[in-house]
């Protein structure tokens, strides 16, 4: 399958839009100058390029976790979810939110602890190399996922506004921020997550705003015939979406390394409790500002609008001059400031569980820096080369989601929480494989009822299936596993 042309609405629309370059580019000159600044004064080792030295603030953890959630799969993709859905596209993200809340209180502070680097390193800590091993491949299925849907909504954006193909996109985005990453690290994330939040939630509110007041007002809504649409549970009411996006959200946030990595960069396990609560509020609150402007693409333009042109019209039909450019700005700031973190953790992965522990376990810091810094090239190169071949941008964070949630996901909450697990190796092992194994399956084999263009719609979601086979695994496995020692004692 070859990727995706240009809209023509969106050709046509961007010749009569001239942007600022001047924003954009110092936009791009102020992320790079950071990851300059952050090489140079903060970066010594490994752990300062995958945890920030265990130094940051309140509020760096607050806002770095905001943005980690909001991007730019989030603004087109669920602007378009909203449009096909209607209100109820909000708990494609409100659940991640909730969860990693949840994480925060009750998961990270166990993490922090152990002074991992990775989740990987936890999983050997308990049963050897054999479950590190796995754990990394079920866990970098779902970051590689959810890194090619992010740089996807980066391609989509720089072809429309640069006129060129989404391969040539798509090769100058990852270029970007693959030299962003490769300088500064989570240092830099951290700081440029903080400035990238305010531009997104800025722009992307102000957008929601002008584009009812050039629509005439709230009265534009009287065109929806359909008045479950605008209802927060949807047409299907509460069971659909709590056994769809919610399960879902909860299950693949559980192994999400990019958000749990700055619960490890907090300063303290307090600082790390307050910034996820503190993040998980703006972003409760913010995620409802996509489905609302899918809604106003719907009442504007028509059901026939198709999903992933919705918040990019919208953009270019209201905004010009310097008003749109900082609204690219915020698409490139909600995009990148999510993409740098996968590729970020993804790196730290290859280099900590792959390079230091099997081939090169005396590898000195500056040897490590070079190793990871060249991982950071090895999966921009991947990540686009998986959006140019599958370029559904919601379904690829789901795809692998799917498999590292009902894997590696609750077998790390069973592990951490749940102390007669840590007895039951082979438990553990059989779950995540069995659990893996049945979401590929059902993902390959059968259960799809639409392929859409931002999500494939399913008569029965492969999580659905795949979660209560780990889930049975773990409790009977564990229990049996450990019978003999339990009598011993």
């Amino acid at each position: 399958m070859s990727g995706p042309l240009v809209p023509y609405w969106a050709s046509n629309q961007m010749e009569q839009f001239q942007p600022s370059w001047w924003v954009i580019g110092t936009y791009l000159a102020l992320m790079l100058g950071i990851g300059i600044w952050a090489a140079r004064t903060k970066i010594s080792g490994i752990e300062d390029m995958a945890v920030a030295g265990r130094s940051s603030g309140t509020w760096l953890i607050a806002f770095s976790v905001a943005a980690t959630w909001i991007n730019g799969t989030t603004l087109i993709g669920i602007s378009g979810v909203g449009k096909d859905f209607g209100l109820s596209a909000y708990w494609t993200g409100g659940s991640f939110v909730l969860v990693s809340i949840w994480m925060a209180y009750y998961v990270i502070p166990r993490l922090r602890a152990t002074q991992i680097i990775t989740i990987p390193q936890l999983f050997e800590r308990f049963f050897g190399p054999r479950h590190r091993s796995l754990a990394l491949s079920l866990i970098a299925v779902r970051d590689l996922g959810a890194t090619a849907g992010v740089m996807g909504s980066l391609a989509i954006v720089a072809s429309s506004l640069l006129h060129i193909s989404l391969l040539q996109s798509l090769v100058l985005m990852a270029l970007l921020t693959m030299i962003y990453v490769f300088l500064g690290g989570m240092w830099a994330i951290l700081v440029t997550d903080a400035i990238q939040f305010l531009i997104v939630a800025i722009a992307s509110l102000g957008l929601l705003v002008f584009g009812f007041l050039e629509a005439g007002g709230f009265s534009v809504l009287d065109s929806i015939d359909d008045p479950d649409y605008l209802s927060i549970f949807g047409t299907d009411g509460f069971t659909q979406v709590a056994t769809g996006w919610i399960v879902i959200g909860i299950v693949i946030s559980f192994g999400y390394q990019s958000v749990i990595q700055r619960g490890l960069a907090a300063s303290s396990t307090a600082t790390a409790r307050k910034g996820f609560l503190y993040g998980g509020i703006i972003c409760a609150i913010w995620y409802m500002v996509p489905p609302l402007i899918g809604v106003l693409g719907r009442a504007t333009y028509g059901p026939e609008i198709p999903a992933d042109e919705v918040f990019l019209r919208i953009t270019f039909s209201i905004a010009g001059g310097q008003l749109g450019s900082i609204l690219i700005v915020s698409l490139l700031a909600a995009s990148m400031s999510t993409l740098d973190s996968t590729i970020n953790t993804l790196a730290s992965n290859l280099t900590i569980d792959v390079y230091n522990r099997f081939i090169n376990p005396g590898a000195s810091p500056r040897t490590q820096l070079w190793v990871f810094r060249g991982n950071v090239i090895v999966v921009g190169i991947v990540a686009a080369a998986i959006y140019y071949v599958f370029p559904l941008m919601i379904e690829l964070f789901w795809l692998g989601g799917r498999i590292m949630g009902a894997s590696a996901g609750p077998a790390l909450v069973a592990l951490v929480l749940f102390p007669p697990v840590r007895r039951a190796p082979r438990t553990v092992f059989l779950a995540m494989l069995l659990g893996a194994s049945v979401v590929i399956l059902w993902q390959i084999l059968g259960g799809v009822q639409e392929v859409g263009s931002l999500v494939v719609v399913w008569t029965i979601d492969p999580i659905l299936i795949g979660l209560p086979a780990t889930i049975l695994v773990l409790v009977l496995g564990t229990w049996r596993e450990t019978r003999g020692l339990r009598q011993a004692a």
